[in-house]
C-alpha cells in the first residue's frame, strides 16, 4: 500500500482502493454527526449546486472516477510502523473495526452523491481512491485539514473544525473532566455553574488561538490572519491542555461567581450565573488569558519568559478565587457590585 510520512505534522498519509459497500460502512457513523443527508442538502441551495449534484449522482451511476476522499484518525500514541505492511485489505478492515474514530476531511458532497446514487443504482463494485491520514493527535489532524482546504473554496475555520468536532470535544472534556459540555443534539441548557454548550467552547477554541475577541465566528474565520494564528495554534501540541487550562480557570470563576445571590438592579445579569451564560464574557476572560498564556500574536517574547509570567498571574487569579470561596453569598455580591461600578465609573 502506497503512503507518505509527513515529518512536519507527525502524520502518515496512505492511499488505497476501496469499494462503496466497504467505504460506506466504515464513514457512516461520521457521515451521520455532519448532520447526514439532510444536512448536507441544507448546505447546498444554490441551483447551480444541486444540478451539480444531480450531474454527480448520473456520473457516478455509469462508473466515473472521482476525486480522492479522505478520511483522518488520531490514535493517540501508537507506533505508525505496523501500518507500514498492511495492505489494502486489511487496512479496509482496521477502519471497519475503528468507525467511531474516524472523521471525513474531505468529501462531504462526494460521499453524499454516492449515497444518493446508490438509492437507484447497484454500487456493490464501484471502486473509490480513498486517502487515510493518521495522526498521533488530533491537533495535528486538524492542522493537516485546514492546509489540505487552503487554495480551493474557501471553508470557514468553523465548519473545517467541525469535520473532527466530536474528537477535539473529547479531549477537551478529558482534560477538564469537571466541566459539562452539551452538544447541539441534546438541546440541554445551562443550569448551573460549570456547563457549556459545544458551540460555544468551539468559539472559545477558536478566539483562544488567534488570541483576538472581534472575530465574526458565524462569518468569514478563514481571514489570513486568523488562518495563520489557527494553523500555529494547532501545530502545537500543547494547544488543546493550554485551552483546557483557562477553561478549568473560567469554571472556577463561574463556581463563585455562581454563589452571588439575584440583583433587582441589573437587568441583564440577574445572578451570579448569568455572567458566564453571556458568551461576551466568556470569549473576554478566554481572549485575555490566552494573551497572558501566550502573548499577544505576533509577540517576540520568550517561552520561558512568558511561562514565568503567566505563573505569577495563575497565582494571583488562584488567591482572587480562594477569597471569593470564603465569602458568604451577601459578602460576594457586595464585593462583585463593588468591582462593577468601579470600572463604571472608568
Amino acid at each position: 500500500m502506497d503512503y507518505l510520512c509527513d515529518h512536519r505534522g507527525n502524520c502518515v498519509s496512505f492511499m488505497l482502493k476501496v469499494k462503496f459497500p466497504a467505504y460506506n460502512a466504515m464513514i457512516e457513523c461520521a457521515y451521520r454527526n455532519r448532520g447526514g443527508i439532510e444536512g448536507q442538502r441544507g448546505t447546498l441551495k444554490s441551483s447551480t449546486a444541486i444540478r451539480i449534484r444531480r450531474r454527480m449522482i448520473d456520473d457516478i451511476a455509469k462508473g466515473t472516477v472521482l476525486p480522492p476522499v479522505v478520511i483522518g484518525s488520531a490514535i493517540g500514541d501508537v507506533d505508525f510502523s505496523e501500518f507500514f505492511e498492511m495492505t489494502d485489505e486489511q487496512m479496509i478492515n482496521w477502519l471497519t473495526q475503528h468507525t467511531d474514530d474516524l472523521s471525513l476531511i474531505d468529501g462531504m458532497q462526494r460521499t453524499t452523491a454516492m449515497v444518493e446514487a446508490a438509492k437507484s443504482s447497484d454500487l456493490s463494485d464501484y471502486e473509490i481512491r480513498l486517502e487515510f491520514w493518521l495522526a498521533k493527535n488530533v491537533n495535528n489532524l486538524i492542522y493537516r485539514m485546514l492546509v489540505l482546504n487552503s487554495g480551493q473554496v474557501p471553508w470557514d475555520v468553523r465548519r473545517q473544525l467541525e469535520t473532527v468536532f466530536g474528537s477535539v470535544l473529547k479531549q477537551i472534556q478529558n482534560e477538564s473532566c469537571d466541566l459539562s459540555i452539551f452538544s447541539v443534539d441534546e438541546g440541554r441548557r445551562r443550569r448551573n455553574a460549570k456547563q457549556y454548550q459545544s458551540d460555544n467552547i468551539l468559539e472559545l477554541y477558536l478566539v483562544f488561538g488567534s488570541r483576538k475577541e472581534k472575530i465574526d465566528i458565524k462569518e468569514r474565520l478563514s481571514d489570513e490572519f486568523v488562518r495563520l494564528d489557527f494553523l500555529d495554534l494547532t501545530a502545537n501540541d500543547e494547544s488543546i491542555h493550554q485551552f483546557s487550562e483557562a477553561l478549568s480557570l473560567m469554571g472556577k470563576l463561574d463556581s463563585c461567581f455562581c454563589r452571588a445571590p439575584q440583583s433587582e438592579n441589573d437587568e441583564r445579569f440577574h445572578n451570579g450565573l448569568d455572567i458566564f451564560s453571556s458568551q461576551p464574557a466568556c470569549v473576554g476572560f478566554i481572549v485575555s488569558t490566552a494573551i497572558l498564556m501566550l502573548g499577544r500574536p505576533g509577540s517576540t517574547q520568550s517561552r520561558d519568559k512568558l511561562l514565568a509570567k503567566w505563573e505569577n498571574d495563575k497565582r494571583s487569579l488562584m488567591a482572587l478565587i480562594e477569597k471569593m470561596e470564603n465569602m458568604s453569598s451577601e459578602d460576594l455580591f457586595s464585593f462583585l457590585d463593588g468591582v462593577v461600578n468601579k470600572q463604571g465609573a472608568k
